[in-house]
């Protein structure tokens, strides 16, 4: 099963490692934008097109809600989550103890 792993990339780096591996542990197989390399087009569409060609999205929520894209107005991260809403599972995680800003609170609600 491919595993796309969602959430951001600067400041999680130890908890995305950590899910890579735990999903390998599974025998699965993450779809990560780390391992994406260099493609024609943007970092974000190749992300979305990760997600759809997934079978499940693991979901990682922080206190940061991240960069808003100029074509939606969402964080990368909520642009995918919004890509995977009724068309793929998603497994939603938390961090615990933050204090999220308005709209990553929105967001995580």
């Amino acid at each position: 099963m491919k595993v796309f792993l969602s959430s951001l990339i600067a400041g999680f780096s130890d908890m995305r490692g950590a899910g890579k591996a735990a999903i390998e542990t599974l025998r699965h197989r993450p779809i990560m934008a780390e391992d994406f390399g260099a493609q024609p087009n943007s970092p974000q569409v190749a992300c979305l097109q990760g997600l759809r060609d997934s079978d499940v999205v693991v979901l990682v929520l922080g206190e940061e809600y991240g960069a808003v894209q100029p074509t939606s107005g969402l964080s990368a991260t909520h642009e995918e989550y919004r890509e995977a809403c009724g068309r793929k599972p998603v497994i939603a995680f938390v961090q615990e103890g933050i204090a999220p800003g308005e709209q990553q609170a929105a967001f995580i609600a």
